[in-house]
């Protein structure tokens, strides 16, 4: 397997496993849609390392991938901003407004999807410009790149507008939170946001968007630093009021990982190295 491939899968369960602490470690709303927003950051991490490791043998497969980080990336900016209206009074929006967020993530499905659908069931693909993600290729630099369709506005829309709408509500909400443990804690994950946000937003989003698909790795690696980071502010900080036992158990259980992750890593380099 490609070793950027393991890295991706290592960083994935470690995001998983924050998932499982914010969710297993709170009965609060704020931090269990967090949680899933996690999970969700966790899939997309996987979904590119799955991209990389099966281009050589499935190009078509690889394509699929690429498209299920487009469409997650979309999910994880709905996802995020949702998260963005609960912190930090845990408060539980309107219901509309999740209706509203489920309902544009599954009508953005065929956006997607449409191509693999049509192909999955037997059928021709006539209009090739109309989705998000046409095909795959290797750059010459043997980066993995792939073809915009003409409807990749509305990712380019979702993905940086409700970014945006996030980041400044976070923003909004560390400088009106008056008391100062709180406003300790809003300033923490205002830096978290922006840390999973905008090397993923530079990296992962505008630089493709103009041709450039070598630095797609290193905002997807970021989401290992972001991982750490999100972890610290929880177990020290008492982000966003998680027990302690929970995650401290947790976080045991990513240090394994980090273990396990690295001799995996590194056995993965010496083979590729071996004649």
């Amino acid at each position: 397997m490609h070793l950027y491939a393991i890295s991706t899968i290592f960083t994935a369960v470690m995001i998983y496993n924050l998932a499982l602490m914010l969710i297993l470690g709170s009965r609060e709303h704020s931090p269990r849609s967090f949680g899933f927003a996690a999970i969700l950051i966790g899939t997309w991490v996987l979904s590119a390392g799955f991209a990389y490791g099966t281009y050589e043998l499935r190009p078509d497969l690889s394509a699929l991938a690429v498209r299920t980080c487009y469409y997650v990336g979309s999910l994880i900016a709905f996802a995020l901003f949702y998260f963005s209206l609960t912190y930090p009074e845990n408060h539980k929006p309107a219901s509309y407004v999740r209706i509203l967020l489920i309902v544009g993530g599954v009508l953005l499905l065929p956006l997607y999807f449409a191509k693999d659908l049509v192909v999955l069931f037997g059928g021709q693909y006539l209009i090739t410009e109309q989705t998000i993600i046409k095909d795959v290729f290797l750059t010459s630099r043997g980066y993995l790149g792939w073809h915009f369709g003409n409807m990749i506005v509305f990712f380019d829309t979702i993905f940086f507008g409700f970014f945006g709408a996030c980041l400044a509500a976070g923003w909004q909400k560390y400088r009106q939170q008056t008391d100062p443990i709180l406003r300790k804690q809003a300033w923490i994950m205002f830096l978290v946001l922006a840390t999973g946000m905008i090397p993923t937003g530079i990296m992962n989003a505008a630089l493709p968007g103009i041709g450039i698909f070598g630095m797609f790795w290193v905002g997807l690696m970021s989401s290992f630093g972001w991982a750490l980071l999100l972890g610290y502010s929880v177990v020290k900080q008492g982000q966003m009021n998680v027990r302690t036992a929970t995650a401290e158990l947790l976080i045991v259980g990513m240090i394994l990982l980090m273990f396990i992750g690295f001799f995996a890593v590194l056995e993965a380099s010496l083979k590729v190295k071996s004649p």
